[in-house]
């Protein structure tokens, strides 16, 4: 066992005793490099990153091209590092109950949230629901930038009729801004209201999330349906 073997299995158990609350962020980044690379020194491309992109958090929010770039970045390492966001999200979203019923603002929040977790762009998707508020189903809408994302209202109308549901929630991010309605949401909100209301579906919600915040149209008195039924 070499240098860097004995260095790595250090760092591992610091991580299995101490765990990662007091690790630096260079130091957080090589231990995730350690499973690019099975062997050798990462801690200076671990600064590398760190100096290219300002932070752990934005090195793993960078894209796959603009990872590559980095001298020493190559697509397996590009692919553990992209894969951590996501594997996070899909830990946060595995532990939701989705057999709750969906009958408050915030149990439709801690619904909602896993799913934009880490998410750089802008992202739109519905829960459809039955009287009881039960999920019926949950889909993704659409894609768009860092700032918009396009709403198909038609499909949102055939998604809810196709399994019998009687209420709908609409829920997007705003990755770069805060969780407040833009003048776009507003009349998107609207616009799938009033949609909904000429096949007797109703609009409950429409929740917008950022990293540590979301707004409820509901609450705010925007939209009037009832959680509890």
């Amino acid at each position: 066992m070499g240098e860097h073997d004995h260095h790595r299995q250090r760092v591992f158990n610091r991580v299995l005793t101490d765990g990662l609350e007091n690790f630096e962020e260079h130091n957080a980044l090589e231990l995730l490099l350690f499973f690019a690379y099975r062997r050798g020194d990462t801690n200076e491309l671990a600064h590398r990153l760190i100096r290219e992109f300002g932070s752990f958090s934005r090195v793993l929010d960078a894209s796959v091209e603009d990872l590559q770039r980095v001298p020493g970045v190559g697509p397996t390492c590009a692919a553990v590092i992209k894969s951590i966001p996501q594997l996070c999200a899909y830990y946060l979203n595995n532990k939701t109950n989705d057999r709750l019923p969906l009958d408050s603002v915030e149990v439709a929040a801690d619904f909602f949230r896993p799913k934009f977790f880490a998410k750089t762009a802008e992202e739109f998707r519905i829960a459809i629901v039955d009287d009881r508020r039960m999920l019926l189903r949950s889909c993704f809408l659409s894609e768009g930038t860092a700032t918009a994302a396009a709403v198909n209202i038609p499909r949102i109308v055939s998604e809810a009729l196709k399994c019998g549901g009687t209420g709908i929630f609409l829920a997007h991010n705003h990755p770069r801004g805060m969780a407040l309605p833009s003048n776009q949401d507003i009349i998107v909100t609207q616009e799938v209201q009033k949609a909904l209301h000429i096949v007797q579906l109703q609009l409950i919600d429409h929740l917008i999330f950022t990293d540590d915040d979301y707004y409820s149209f509901n609450a705010s008195g925007i939209l009037t349906a009832n959680y509890r039924h």
